[in-house]
């Protein structure tokens, strides 16, 4: 049962990111299912940050979906001040800094800043994403990179696999989101 759970994760996790990078409303959809079921396995794990990132998932996903209703074909892509996305990127750091120490120091989290690293980051991406900042997969390919490393450790292999393809599709996502801004101006 594990297994499958863990399968069906990963599967239509994929299946968000790729219909996300292109900008295809119905990831949402997929997102809710696939951070469902990483709840559960997180939780389990004692991946305290994680648990919370998927379940952070589920509310985002309802709320992209209703952020991106109405829609037309192309989605409208908006770029982030450089000071902006540099400012986000520091107060990032400091948070899960923070809380990477607190968990280490107080709760049996395991792998508390790796945790903490990709959970903080991840929010601020998922939260870029919403609102249609193309710097989102920036931040993507960073904590997805250090996701792969993270399920490896703990013997998640079809995890790590799927973080590699995350890895991937957010570079996509990148270009292809970079070529419709570009191509609305």
């Amino acid at each position: 049962m594990a297994e499958f759970i863990e399968w069906t994760a990963v599967i239509t996790a994929l299946l968000y990111v790729y219909l996300a990078s292109a900008a295809n409303r119905i990831c949402f959809l997929f997102g809710l299912i696939s951070s469902a079921f990483l709840v559960y396995i997180c939780a389990t794990d004692h991946l305290y940050f994680d648990t919370f990132i998927n379940g952070y998932y589920v509310v985002m996903s309802v709320v992209g979906w209703y952020m991106w209703k109405g829609e037309t074909e192309v989605l409208e892509i908006r770029e982030m001040k450089s000071r902006t996305f540099i400012g986000i990127s520091i107060l990032g750091i400091l948070v899960f800094v923070g809380l990477g120490f607190v968990f280490d120091k107080y709760t049996g989290a395991s792998m508390a800043y790796v945790d903490s690293f990709t959970t903080v980051f991840a929010v601020i991406a998922t939260w870029m994403m919403v609102e249609r900042y193309l710097e989102n997969w920036i931040i993507w390919i960073v904590a997805d990179a250090i996701s792969i490393y993270m399920y490896t450790v703990k013997d998640h292999y079809p995890i790590a696999l799927l973080f590699l393809v995350y890895t991937v599709i957010a570079i996509f996502g990148y270009y292809n989101w970079k070529r419709i801004l570009l191509k609305s101006r």
